[in-house]
């Protein structure tokens, strides 16, 4: 029975330590880099941006604070739902979601098609394209590109769309009359880690030659792209013998799957999660707890005051540390303490980090406010403006 207690004790203790990591203001997990307060409340950056006042105690936000990356490193580790839509029901660590989001199919995209402005969900791009676009789509078994009105002589810019066993690419070409270069680009838009190769090749009766070009893939900016020499090209006047008498420029597309080789000698072992839980932020606080946290004694979890370098590493209270064993920096490891601003005035530029000494100055801030003495008057006026309102309202003490 005493070892059931103590499991839900220690539950109790990671849920209030979940709820201490949520954003007052989004509701979600916190996502660093945080925003904090004078009283050290946290809120998001995104969600921190604009804020003047902290919406837990009203205070001011602070600038440049400094926290240990220890806390970085825990919600970083965090499982987090994919928020690209609702319908995604993706949760993953914080390395793991970023590489998701570049390929989640509920993701956003525009259509890169001249002169369309349409954006929507990567699952309906396709539709999009065979409704408004039916002939700058290439599908599967028709690999035959045809470029019409193409002259070696005029600028040429075209985008189309490719089927390829399920995947789609964007495809590139122009005619760069400045570098008299004809420029191909396929790019994957991906939904796998999968890579691509792709190859043009050009066909005659006396002439037959092909280029390849590993696919490159999504988020590209495409004329900084255009202007690399790692891509598909070939001079313009090489493509004069496979423009017909109908100023149209032909040739074949393949695109063909990059296969990884298999060490045949490799042995993969596999490893399924025990717990269907394993990715709740409060699983993680356990695997956190099971393991030594201050990366110098190995033995404590962290005992405030925290000890940190300059390269915000951080340490046990305990840990008798001069230089930091982590990044070997030279600068003294101090506590970790947080500078208050003075919270009288923006115009007052003073920090702290003693709550004490920072009572103190407020008590002698040359912006603090103090009562009119005044008979019936009762505004409080700031000191600088005290000689103004004197004059102003009470002429008769002039």
């Amino acid at each position: 029975m005493d070892k059931v207690n103590h499991l839900l004790e220690r539950d109790k203790v990671l849920k209030a330590i979940e709820k201490s990591l949520q954003c007052p203001i989004c509701l979600g997990t916190l996502t660093s880099p945080l925003v904090m307060c004078c009283n050290n409340h946290c809120v998001c950056s995104s969600c921190g941006k604009d804020l003047t006042k902290c919406p837990t105690c009203r205070m001011e936000m602070a600038n440049n604070v400094k926290y240990p990356i220890l806390l970085d490193n825990i919600l970083y580790e965090i499982p987090r739902k994919c928020e690209l839509s609702e319908y995604c029901k993706e949760v993953m660590t914080g390395p793991e979601l970023k590489e998701h989001k570049t390929i989640c199919p509920y993701r956003s995209i525009s259509c890169e098609i001249v002169s369309c402005s349409w954006k929507g969900e990567f699952k309906t791009l396709l539709e999009h394209v065979k409704i408004n676009h039916k002939d700058f789509l290439l599908e599967n078994g028709k690999n035959m590109a045809t470029f019409t009105d193409f002259s070696i002589d005029k600028p040429y810019y075209s985008v189309k769309i490719i089927i390829f066993e399920d995947s789609l690419f964007w495809m590139y070409t122009k005619n760069d009359l400045t570098k008299g270069k004809y420029k191909v680009i396929f790019n994957y838009i991906p939904l796998d880690k999968r890579e691509f190769e792709s190859q043009i090749e050009f066909v005659t009766k006396d002439v037959r030659f092909l280029k390849k070009k590993k696919v490159l893939r999504q988020d590209l900016d495409i004329e900084e792209t255009f202007s690399k020499c790692d891509i598909l090209s070939l001079p313009s006047e090489e493509l004069l013998p496979f423009i017909d008498d109908k100023k149209q420029l032909m040739y074949e597309i393949n695109i063909f799957e990059i296969i990884q080789k298999i060490e045949l000698n490799t042995i993969i072992e596999t490893k399924l999660p025990e717990n269907k839980n394993e990715f709740s932020p409060l699983y993680t606080f356990k695997r956190t707890d099971a393991q030594p946290l201050c990366q110098f004694c190995l033995k404590n979890t962290f005992i405030s005051p925290i000890k940190m370098c300059a390269n915000y590493h951080s340490f046990c209270d305990n840990c008798k540390v001069i230089k930091c064993p982590i990044c070997n920096n030279s600068a003294v490891v101090s506590l970790f303490k947080i500078e208050h601003k003075c919270r009288l005035s923006d115009e007052c530029k003073v920090y702290h980090d003693d709550k004490d000494a920072l009572v103190k100055h407020e008590k002698i801030c040359k912006y603090r406010s103090v009562p009119c003495l005044a008979t019936g008057c009762s505004k409080l006026i700031q000191i600088s403006d005290l000689p103004h309102h004197t004059r102003n309202c009470h002429k008769m003490f002039r």
